[in-house]
């Protein structure tokens, strides 16, 4: 089974354990820390999607008989201790609280952007903060206010051109980040069809106070469609898991990665060349903590593809990455220990000091998690069936 990739990864399996005292930390309660986690499980015909509320990430495997179930590909967000549900099925969206059980119950009528997109997806939204949100829509950003469950107004976005026939792909989610009261959206000319990438993108930037485009950066990169950044305000702008592929196999401009360093607007003279660092083509940058970042290697070999008979989607996601430590202070790189070779992107929340990747395996229809500290060293933790892309601390 083949699932949408424009946006996730792949690794590992755990073994599944318990925790010493025999509780195993998949049912909530008392006031300590709480944790909510979404997974998807598909198969050739269908999609349903788990929300589970963890007291603990102590490793074992995630029991989705004691989660909330959704139909569809359904996709969570948290934002002032709510917890946000896009439906797989209409573009609507559903908030839910913890009730005095600890248990999520729903919290207001669901808010409809029927008017507007035809889905809702969280992976299409960037939550600012519990009264500012956004929605990519038609050429626009939806605004609605999570507190009130309103729709409050819509940003138009700079008119990017089709270029050789390729439309422009707009990220929010993991393709945007807020720092103060700007808002870096990127964009990228890349089919993922025929592996083909324009060689530069965009940053749109917008006052997330005034609800205006302010800029339009050039990037002379590929397929930006990562943003993240860290706690002294440095940007970082990369590609996503595909770039790899066409530079390899059709010779499409290498991927790079560009910064917005504290205190500017633009982008500074800093590239990071994976193949110039590592000796491979790589992906996915993500602040990793202590001003040490990660990112994705490709190490797969293009000589071992062959067009007649591969499929190149097989090739470029099997298991052939590394994840891989970066100091961009001095662009020495560490490989990450204690992660198997996987399929490249991941997915990744930081709270606690500590950076947990959610990595998928067995074909994307399993989850590890896994803390991940700056020194770039590995602790297992959930593991799940399904797809997961989403944890969160909600206290």
């Amino acid at each position: 089974m083949r699932l949408c990739f424009l946006g996730l990864a792949a690794a590992t399996l755990l073994g599944a354990c318990s925790n010493d005292d025999g509780d195993d930390g998949s049912t909530p309660g008392g006031d300590g820390p709480l944790y909510v986690m979404a997974t998807a499980v598909s198969d050739d015909s269908a999609s349903n999607t788990y929300v589970a509320l963890l007291d603990s990430l102590a490793a074992r495997e995630l029991d989705l008989s004691q989660a909330r179930e959704f139909p569809g590909w359904s996709d969570i967000g948290v934002i002032g201790g709510w917890v946000f549900v896009s439906s797989g099925e209409a573009p609507v969206v559903t908030r839910f609280a913890l009730d005095a059980q600890g248990t999520l119950v729903e919290d207001g009528p669901p808010i409809s952007f029927a008017n507007y997109v035809g889905d809702a997806n969280m992976y299409n939204q960037e939550l600012i903060s519990p009264t500012k949100a956004y929605l990519l829509g038609d050429g626009e950003l939806v605004v609605w206010n999570p507190t009130t469950l309103e729709i409050t107004g819509t940003v138009p976005l700079p008119k990017l051109p089709v270029r050789d026939g390729i439309e422009p792909y707009v990220v929010l989610d993991r393709g945007s980040v807020v720092r103060g009261d700007r808002m870096y959206v990127t964009a990228a000319w890349t089919d993922t069809t025929e592996l083909n990438m324009l060689p530069d993108s965009r940053i749109i930037v917008v006052d997330v106070e005034r609800d205006v485009v302010v800029d339009e950066i050039t990037v002379p990169c590929p397929d930006v469609m990562v943003a993240d950044g860290d706690e002294h305000g440095n940007l970082y702008f990369s590609n996503w898991v595909y770039s790899p592929g066409a530079t390899l196999l059709y010779g499409d401009s290498p991927a790079c990665a560009v910064r917005i360093p504290a205190g500017s607007e633009t982008i500074d003279d800093w590239r990071l060349s994976y193949a110039g660092a590592t000796g491979h083509e790589g992906a996915a940058m993500g602040y990793l903590g202590s001003g040490r970042w990660l990112f994705s290697s490709f190490l797969g070999d293009p000589a071992t593809y062959d067009p007649a008979t591969d499929d190149w989607f097989d090739w470029l996601f099997g298991d052939s990455w590394q994840l891989t430590v970066l100091d961009p202070s001095t662009g020495t790189t560490t490989p990450v220990t204690g992660i198997p070779r996987n399929g490249g992107g991941y997915y990744a929340s930081r709270f606690d000091g500590v950076t947990h990747l959610l990595m998928p395996g067995d074909g994307y229809t399993t989850t590890s998690v896994f803390a991940l500290g700056a020194d770039g060293v590995a602790t297992p933790e959930i593991h799940s069936s399904g797809w997961s892309t989403r944890i969160f601390r909600l206290r």
